[in-house]
């Protein structure tokens, strides 16, 4: 018998149930097909590309450094005098906007559910922290190092780092709110959430340009720009634009299935 088994030969496995053993499981191809949806570099262009921007745009107002004309009308030579001016008093208040709106569309919606967005009252909890942090770095920086930092483009890096975050969150609602076909006034809240974050930012480093430019000594400048990114813009990244990021590219993948399904179906 053992002979003859051995004379036996062993038939193929037909080529149906080759394609399903190997095809067939999901936790092996389907793994390898996915990953270069998940390596889409959305996520990556999100939490860099603003910080590139904000990052130039300081170094290139060290780089024309003409110090202070002197002159009490700063109008004069600072289009964005209005906003200094707004920024001066309300400064750390400003990304309350966007966070508000993103939690009135995140509420109305009912997106605030979600585990894969940060929510409002998560960013909020970062950014009073890295106010504390930047309180706490300024104060220092006063006793100990007197007027080796220009504290308006240091509260500059905190205000633009929560705008980022607040542009990133909001796109990403948005998408989402798109895939689920939610309410009309949900869905411009979140359209709203992106504008207001992306018109801060701006603003933002069109006033730390000028004061690079015109109020603070490169060397000053540059303090405040490490320190920003070392402390505020660090803990930002690290707790809301990252988590942010990766939701924004969950959502991008989901809308493009939505609408692979729809043309589909249509």
């Amino acid at each position: 018998m053992s002979s003859l088994r051995r004379r036996i030969p062993i038939p193929p496995q037909p080529p149906e149930t080759q394609t399903m053993s190997s095809s067939g499981d999901f936790s092996g191809p389907g793994r390898e097909q996915s990953r270069p949806t998940r390596n889409f570099p959305i996520s990556r262009i999100a939490v860099v590309a603003p910080q590139l921007v904000w990052m130039m745009t300081i170094v290139l107002g060290m780089a024309t450094y003409r110090g202070n004309y002197g002159s009490s009308d700063t109008s004069s030579y600072l289009p964005l005098a209005w906003y200094d001016g707004i920024f001066i008093h309300v400064g750390p208040l400003l990304p309350l906007i966007p966070l508000a709106t993103r939690a009135m569309a995140s509420f109305l919606s009912g997106a605030s559910n979600m585990t894969k967005d940060v929510s409002p009252a998560r960013a909020g909890i970062v950014y009073v922290l890295a106010a504390l942090i930047r309180l706490s770095v300024y104060f220092a920086a006063r006793v100990f190092g007197g007027d080796a930092m220009s504290d308006h483009v240091f509260l500059g890096a905190c205000v633009f780092s929560a705008a980022h975050a607040e542009a990133v969150a909001g796109l990403a609602l948005l998408a989402r709110l798109v895939v689920m076909k939610s309410t009309v006034f949900a869905t411009i809240s979140a359209a709203m959430v992106v504008l207001q974050s992306l018109c801060l930012m701006g603003l933002q480093c069109g006033d730390s340009w000028f004061t690079a430019i015109y109020f603070h000594m490169p060397g000053e400048t540059m303090v405040s720009l490490v320190l920003g990114m070392l402390t505020c813009q660090a803990l930002t990244m690290a707790l809301v634009i990252a988590p942010a990021a990766s939701a924004l590219e969950l959502a991008v993948m989901a809308l493009r299935e939505s609408r692979d399904i729809g043309g589909r179906l249509g």
